[in-house]
């Protein structure tokens, strides 16, 4: 496993280094939903990195509905004191005897396109209805800090008037598709976030997430960099089901998981952050030829099957302005080429 590779174990340490933010957070409790996804697993490893190296005493409370899943990616923590977990629906209230905690990440969602294809409702509800319930909980408990995961795909398509989409920026969203269930209820979410605040006084803040990859991957996940990483690791051709030419902010896992840590604890309450690297602006082949060139493998293009087609997005460019994250003292640290060669070799020795 991934874990067991010392470089990634390195790795962490060096993020550690990225953001005080893991100092401010010593003696706190965090709930993170989602927690056994790409982003949830690498900030959990962050954190109990932390725990390890410097007795923070950070409560670690892991909900995910897949208990499979946490079992795999979290076996090493269950003896810490500093970890718990729970088998919990979102999509269902938080039970009234569930334990206080000071901050939460909502992070649980489904997040490939197959799922979005196949699985609409379930999509919607767990950014609508699981975003509702946790709001519920952060109100009762009085959280200091209620971080929404939000996404790039909110933004909808470029209309041609803005280079890199601002956290103002609105494009345009076709509602009526199943598609949307996604892009939909992340853009409902954000505003019931905002609806509390006014409302209920409770503090949030929206991370809006550019595309990430990284070794945290769930096995299965449909994702275009997925794909293309999963070809590479098998010494297969990488397909393409485009002509490649999307032109896209990505990021590494690790990066994310520090830029929301980063923002949770010095963003200001109520606003909204684009969270991506700025050096990891690249056509969607280029991203995929990275890959195909550090294995030695070559591009294939094909068309896409009616499932995917329905799963997919439509936007051929989605670049992300993240100079206000920046601004409060975050700066990504992988660039693409860096972040798919760590990822290649973290994941050789298991995929």
């Amino acid at each position: 496993m991934y874990k067991n590779n010392q470089d990634y174990q390195a790795e962490l340490c060096e993020f550690l280094k990225e953001t005080a933010a893991f100092d401010a957070l010593k003696n706190q409790s965090i709930l993170i939903t989602g927690a056994a996804g790409l982003i949830g697993t690498y900030i959990v490893d962050l954190i109990m990195k932390k725990n390890a190296v410097d007795n923070s005493n950070i409560q670690v409370i892991c909900m995910d509905i897949n208990e499979k899943e946490m079992e795999s990616r979290f076996a090493e923590y269950f003896d810490k004191k500093e970890f718990s977990y729970y088998i919990h629906n979102v999509i269902n209230p938080i039970p009234e005897d569930f334990p206080k905690v000071d901050y939460i990440i909502h992070a649980a969602s489904n997040t490939s396109p197959l799922d979005y294809a196949n699985y609409p409702v379930e999509t919607f509800s767990a950014n609508s209805i699981g975003t509702y319930y946790l709001l519920e909980y952060a109100k009762r408990v009085n959280a200091k800090r209620f971080l929404f995961c939000s996404s790039v795909e909110i933004y909808g398509q470029n209309r041609g008037d803005v280079e890199k989409f601002t956290e103002s920026y609105s494009g345009y969203i076709d509602c009526n598709t199943p598609r949307a269930a996604y892009p939909t209820s992340k853009r409902a979410s954000e505003a019931m976030c905002a609806s509390y605040k006014k409302e209920f006084g409770v503090d949030y803040i929206v991370a809006r997430i550019g595309r990430f990859y990284g070794p945290t991957v769930i096995s299965g996940d449909s994702k275009a960099p997925t794909q293309f990483i999963v070809n590479a690791l098998r010494g297969e051709d990488i397909v393409l089901k485009s002509d490649g030419t999307q032109l896209f902010s990505w990021g590494y896992v690790g990066d994310c998981a520090t830029g929301m840590l980063h923002m949770m604890v010095y963003g200001e309450s109520g606003e909204v952050y684009n969270i991506a690297d700025s050096n990891s602006e690249v056509m969607l082949r280029d991203f995929a030829g990275t890959a195909a060139e550090y294995v030695g493998t070559k591009l294939v293009f094909v068309e896409q099957n009616s499932v995917e087609a329905a799963g997919y997005s439509k936007v051929t460019k989605a670049l992300m302005d993240i100079s206000k994250l920046e601004s409060l003292g975050w700066k990504a640290k992988y660039n693409t080429k860096v972040g798919i060669t760590k990822t290649i070799d973290y994941l050789r020795t298991i995929i």
